[in-house]
C-alpha cells in the first residue's frame, strides 16, 4: 500500500516524496540535513520521518557528530521493507532477479526457457521465483511488483503478446493478468529491447545519457529508444519492431511477412541459412560461423561481412530517424567484438556522419537490469509518489 494513501493532504504526500528522493539518492541522512536539502521545516520533517518509521519504510542508521560536537541520528531507507522482481523471459533463456527497494539485488537465477512456450514458461517463472523466495527467506507479501520483459508487443487493451514469433504459443495469453494471479503482485510488462535500453541507461555504457538507441542483434532483431529519458513507444506500442523493416531479404516473401525481412537476413536463423547457401555446412551455429570467420575461413568471413554491412545500414537508418547521442549494440550477435568492428567499417562506407556506436557493457544481462529498473521505479511510484501527481521517478544510483 502506498505510504501516501492515508495522508490526504497533497503537501504531505509531496513532503514524503521529497524525503524519500534524498534518502534513495544520498543514503543515510540526518533530519537536519534532510530539512536543508528538501526545504521542509523541522516540524514537518519530524512528522514525515515518524510516519515513514512507523510504516517500516525508513529506519535509524546511526549517529553522526555535528560541527560543534552535537550528535544527530541518521536515517536510511529500509531495503528489506519491499522488493521488486525483474524477469527477462526470452526464447532460449529466462533470467529472474529479486531487488530490494534501495536497488540491491538479493537473488538472481538463470535457466533454459521451456521451448514449448505458453503456459509452460509461466509455470517455470512461478516455480523458480517461489524457490528464490524460500531460499532468501523473503515472504511473497513483500514482493510488490514484477516487471516482465519479453520479445514482441503487448496489447495495452487485452494484455496479449504479438510480434513474438520466437516465443511459442504465447499469443492470446493475457500475460500480465495470468502472471499477476500466479505471483500475487502487480505485474508490469515491457518489450525486452525497451528494457535493455533502460538497463544500459541505468547501469551500462549509456549511463547519464538521455538520448539512446539500443540495437539488439541476436535470435531476433529489435530497437529500443530513449528520447529525453523516456521510451519511444509509438501509437500501438510497436515502435522499435525493426525486424519488419523491408530490406535485407525479400520483403514480400512469406517468411519475411511472418518474421520480418531484416530478421530473416541478420537474425540468428538468417545468418545460419546464409552460410549454408554460400557453401558452408548446413546447420552451423552463428557462434561457430563467427569463430570460423575469426580464423580467416573465406565463406564465414564473407557471410559475416554481408551481415555487418546490412546491420550498418540499419544503424545509419536509425540514426537518421532518431538522432540519438549514442547507439548501443547489444544481443548475442550485436555485441560480439568482431561484429561491432565490422559494423563500424560498414557505417564509414554508408555515412559521412560521426555516429557514436558502443557495445553493450551489460551483455546478456541488459534486459534483466532494465526489468529491475522498471520494477523498482514502479514500486517507488506506488509507495511514495502522490497518485494525483504521477511522474517518472529517478532510480537510486547503482550499488558500488
Amino acid at each position: 500500500m502506498a505510504i501516501t494513501e492515508n495522508a490526504p493532504p497533497v503537501l504531505r504526500q509531496i513532503s514524503v516524496r521529497a524525503v524519500m528522493d534524498v534518502l534513495l539518492q544520498s543514503g543515510p541522512t540526518s533530519r537536519a540535513e534532510l530539512s536543508k536539502l528538501t526545504g521542509l521545516s523541522k516540524q514537518t520533517m519530524s512528522e514525515v520521518i515518524r510516519t515513514l518509521e512507523e510504516s517500516g519504510w525508513v529506519r535509524e542508521k546511526g549517529v553522526t557528530s555535528g560541527r560543534v560536537g552535537r550528535t544527530a541520528i541518521t536515517y536510511e531507507v529500509n531495503g528489506n521493507a519491499g522488493y521488486a522482481v525483474g524477469i527477462d523471459m526470452g526464447p532460449t533463456t529466462t533470467r529472474i532477479a529479486l531487488v530490494n527497494i534501495v536497488g540491491n539485488i538479493v537473488a538472481e537465477r538463470e535457466y533454459p526457457s521451456d521451448r514449448r512456450g505458453g503456459y509452460y514458461l509461466i509455470d517455470q517463472v512461478e516455480a523458480i521465483l517461489s524457490r528464490m523466495l524460500t531460499d532468501t527467506g523473503i515472504t511473497s507479501q513483500n514482493v510488490l511488483v514484477a516487471a516482465v520483459a519479453t520479445p514482441g508487443v503487448v496489447d495495452p487493451a487485452t494484455g496479449a503478446l504479438s510480434m513474438a514469433p520466437n516465443l511459442a504459443d504465447i499469443g492470446g495469453i493475457d500475460l500480465g493478468r495470468v502472471l499477476s494471479d500466479r505471483l500475487g503482485c502487480t505485474v508490469v510488462l515491457e518489450n525486452d529491447v525497451n528494457a535493455a535500453v533502460i538497463g544500459e541507461s541505468w547501469q551500462g555504457c549509456a549511463a547519464a545519457i538521455d538520448s539512446v538507441a539500443f540495437v539488439s542483434l541476436g535470435t531476433g532483431i529489435g530497437l529500443g529508444v530513449l528520447q529525453d529519458g523516456k521510451l519511444m513507444r509509438g501509437a500501438s506500442g510497436a515502435a522499435g519492431e525493426i525486424s519488419y523493416m523491408p530490406f535485407g531479404a525479400d520483403p514480400y516473401a512469406d517468411d519475411s511477412l511472418e518474421r520480418g525481412a531484416l530478421e530473416c537476413a541478420i537474425g540468428a536463423q538468417g545468418i545460419t541459412e546464409l552460410y549454408a547457401r554460400a557453401g558452408g555446412v548446413e546447420g552451423t551455429s552463428v557462434r561457430d560461423i563467427m569463430s570460423l570467420a575469426e580464423t580467416g575461413d573465406p565463406i564465414a568471413t564473407d557471410v559475416i561481412g554481408k551481415v555487418a554491412d546490412i546491420a550498418a545500414l540499419l544503424v545509419v537508418a536509425v540514426y537518421a530517424v532518431v538522432d540519438p547521442k549514442t547507439v548501443v549494440l547489444g544481443g548475442s550477435i550485436g555485441r560480439h567484438p568482431m561484429i561491432v568492428d565490422r559494423i563500424g567499417l560498414g557505417i564509414e562506407k554508408a555515412s559521412r556522419r560521426m555516429i557514436d556506436v558502443k557495445a553493450s557493457v551489460l551483455g546478456n544481462r541488459a534486459t534483466l537490469v532494465g526489468a529491475l529498473a522498471i520494477g523498482l521505479t514502479h514500486v517507488h511510484n506506488l509507495l511514495f509518489s502522490p497518485q494525483i501527481l504521477p511522474e517518472q521517478r529517478r532510480l537510486p544510483p547503482p550499488p558500488l
